[in-house]
């Protein structure tokens, strides 16, 4: 064959190859482009930086009804750095919650993550796996099952009973009463009676440490969630909430390991003795058969979100 045929030849099979393969490609992207158009969810129109800030007023719920009202009930919207998915009607929370819960179990890492000492030991905030499985169960069987709620029953009944009493002595003595406070004490100590056995409301005890701390820790975590706006610069920490955080967290878990020493330390606990949720989950990490291995950090998150949790503080309540 002609060398110059022959390398013509080779030429034009190259360009054809090449030809080919631009157009399969070409072809793919329009595809792709099509299919993420069907899927996007619609949107309201976003400024730079600040996404849909903008649009976001005073009463959160009020914002989303308006933004639901013009762009239907599944609409996405862009708080600076962070995605968020607004859902406004039943019919697409039941599909999301019954339907394809597995596919929103998981819980997204707020602005607090990086600076809290416990990462990778919240129950609330963890990821759906096993660890998740493991405390929810042991939530349902033992922590929070109704026969341990029941076992405190006596504890709600004092504390009712020390709530009325200052109530009426704050009457007796023609001094203003504040009930919020009144009620959060009330709250406070019945947590603290059924975690750790003690109270942590008008007491000089390390309860009452703890509780200072955990609402200091609250303060702080709500301030620096700006991280989630701010997005990458969110590690710069401009305001300084990141480092008190964590020195705040230190402080929390010195007195609580103190505590926990002391219970592991205290063998004269006898079988039938009422049991807080401390001395369950010290039972659970000691437990050579139970299904997974609990931390220490991971017992001491727990506490910090029964201090925390307003679920918890609702469950508890009268």
């Amino acid at each position: 064959m002609d060398p110059e045929l022959n390398t013509n030849l080779i030429i034009f099979i190259k360009s054809f190859v090449f030809a080919f393969m631009l157009y399969a490609l070409f072809k793919w992207f329009l595809k792709k482009q099509d299919s993420m158009a069907a899927t996007k969810l619609p949107q309201p129109s976003a400024l730079p930086f600040i996404g849909h800030l903008h649009l976001i007023g005073k009463v959160l719920p009020v914002s989303f009804q308006n933004l639901a009202r013009k762009y239907g009930p599944l609409i996405e919207i862009r708080l600076g750095a962070s995605k968020c998915v607004v859902v406004s009607s039943s019919s697409v929370a039941r599909e999301i919650f019954k339907e394809q819960e597995l596919n929103f179990s998981s819980r997204p890492e707020f602005g607090s993550a990086e600076y809290f000492k416990y990462r990778g030991s919240r129950f609330v905030l963890a990821q759906y796996g096993g660890y998740w499985r493991f405390m929810k169960k042991l939530c349902m069987t033992k922590l929070l099952a109704v026969p341990q709620l029941e076992k405190f029953a006596d504890i709600r009944e004092e504390e009712k009973l020390k709530l009325v009493e200052s109530v009426a002595k704050c009457c007796r003595e023609g001094l203003p009463c504040d009930l919020s406070s009144q009620f959060i004490k009330y709250t406070n100590n019945v947590i603290c009676r059924m975690a750790m056995s003690t109270r942590c409301s008008g007491t000089d005890d390390e309860a009452e440490e703890i509780r200072k701390l955990v609402k200091t820790s609250l303060e702080l975590a709500g301030k620096i969630s700006v991280g989630d706006v701010l997005g990458p610069l969110k590690l710069l920490d401009f305001s300084g909430n990141g480092k008190r955080l964590v020195a705040v967290i230190e402080k929390y878990d010195l007195p609580v390991e103190r505590i926990m020493k002391e219970r592991e330390a205290n063998t004269t606990i006898k079988d039938g003795t009422r049991k807080d949720i401390l001395d369950i989950l010290l039972e659970t990490y000691r437990d050579p058969t139970a299904e997974m291995k609990l931390t220490r950090n991971d017992m001491k998150s727990f506490l910090l979100v029964c201090f925390l949790s307003p679920v918890n503080r609702i469950h508890f309540s009268i």
